[in-house]
């Protein structure tokens, strides 16, 4: 009887909780990150034969980490404050 209920003690505090379903947060975030990282690997080697401006690819790795960043804090708060 002890034992039965600190399995469902231990069970309670292993399950994920947020706002939006965290299991589909964090497929999104990887979806995300893992385009925009092919994004900017694609427009480095553009910028390497010289098919694109240097320019253009500095935005990109700019707006790369920003994603990135901004996505891993949503999920951050949505499985710790949800």
């Amino acid at each position: 009887m002890e034992n039965q209920k600190n399995e469902q003690i231990v069970k309670i505090k292993h399950e994920m909780r947020g706002v939006v379903n965290p299991q589909l947060v964090r497929g999104i975030a990887f979806v995300v990150i893992t385009l925009s990282l092919i994004v900017c690997t694609v427009l480095c080697i553009l910028a390497i034969w010289k098919f694109t401006e240097s320019d253009a690819v500095w935005r990109a790795i700019a707006t790369f980490i920003v994603v990135s960043v901004a996505t891993g804090v949503f999920t951050f708060v949505n499985e710790r404050l949800g």
